[in-house]
């Protein structure tokens, strides 16, 4: 006869080897799971062992053909400008040493470069004082900064393309550098002792001119009006532009606008969009020597560049 007692070790037994079974079954489990989540680990270790070993091969040969560069910059440009002098003119705020490493490299290419005319934070004309000045040295006073700043373009782009005009007054060149808005950068040794602003640029004249990221004077106040002043003076122009990279900045290329969706721009003003990287440097040089050949282009890597440096030409 079953009694009471015997359904209790019954259950018992059967609550028993419930647990014995998830015990064991979880182990199994587990064990299973486990050894699928090592086997994974060691496949991602590889593959990720695997991925540095060609990032460093990739940083090596990166390394190589830009020391490759650098080593052929100098070949790349020898002769371009002989018998040209450069007027390089530059906005403050962008990089200075690409603009000085420019300048250096026309130099070795043979042209007279003596330095970089600088357009100060003071020709944004924001003080009433600054605007009021150039007004009266301009010959132009109570105007808008707008017509003010446009007059001083057009003023300095003469000044460039004739000369110093002997017995016209001071020069303005000079009167604009004692009055702070440029300011002259010698770079190497051609601006020696006897260097003077008021008898820069003499002779076969090409003018650098460049803006880019950080630019105290912004663009839509500086690239077009003093590139068309530039032209209306038949001065033959480069453009370059020295990027630099920003959170929400603006993308390579596009200081550079104006000029290359300029139907009559882009047909006269030859562009450069990477003044920062020595190819840059090196298109810049090569596309102002191009300029005695009426070749203009637009290159770099931003938008609206066509090809990313001149082509190779024995003239």
């Amino acid at each position: 006869m079953i009694n009471f007692r015997f359904h209790i070790v019954s259950l018992i037994a059967v609550f028993l080897a419930l647990a014995v079974g998830v015990v064991f079954g979880a182990t199994v489990v587990n064990s299973a799971i486990v050894n699928r989540l090592n086997d994974r680990i060691d496949r991602v270790e590889e593959n990720a062992n695997n991925r540095k070993k060609e990032s460093d091969e990739l940083r090596g040969q990166v390394s190589q053909l830009q020391g490759y560069i650098d080593g052929s910059q100098d070949f790349a440009v020898t002769g371009r400008l002989n018998g040209i002098t450069l007027a390089t003119i530059a906005t403050r705020g962008i990089n200075e040493d690409a603009v000085v490493n420019t300048v250096e490299l026309a130099q070795k290419a043979g042209a007279r470069a003596p330095g970089i005319i600088w357009l100060e934070d003071k020709l944004t004309l924001s003080d009433d004082a600054a605007l009021r000045r150039l007004g009266e040295t301009l010959g132009r006073p109570n105007e808008s900064a707008r017509a003010t700043r446009d007059a001083a373009w057009g003023s300095l782009a003469n000044r460039l393309a004739a000369g110093n005009a002997r017995g016209a007054g001071r020069d303005l060149l000079s009167v604009l550098a004692d009055d702070g808005y440029i300011s002259f950068q010698p770079v190497g040794s051609q601006a020696g002792d006897n260097f003077s602003l008021s008898d820069f640029p003499t002779g076969d004249v090409r003018v650098l001119l460049v803006d880019g990221t950080g630019a105290k004077i912004t663009n839509g106040e500086l690239l077009a009006p003093l590139t068309n002043a530039l032209v209306a003076n038949r001065l033959r122009v480069v453009a370059g532009e020295v990027f630099a990279e920003t959170d929400e900045g603006p993308d390579r290329g596009a200081m550079l606008a104006p000029i290359r969706t300029s139907d009559e721009l882009n047909q006269v003003v030859s562009t450069v969009d990477d003044l920062d990287l020595v190819e840059g440097r090196v298109g810049s040089v090569l596309a102002l020597g191009d300029l005695s050949r009426n070749v203009v282009g637009q290159y770099g890597y931003g938008t609206g560049a066509k090809t990313s440096i001149p082509e190779w030409s024995t003239q």
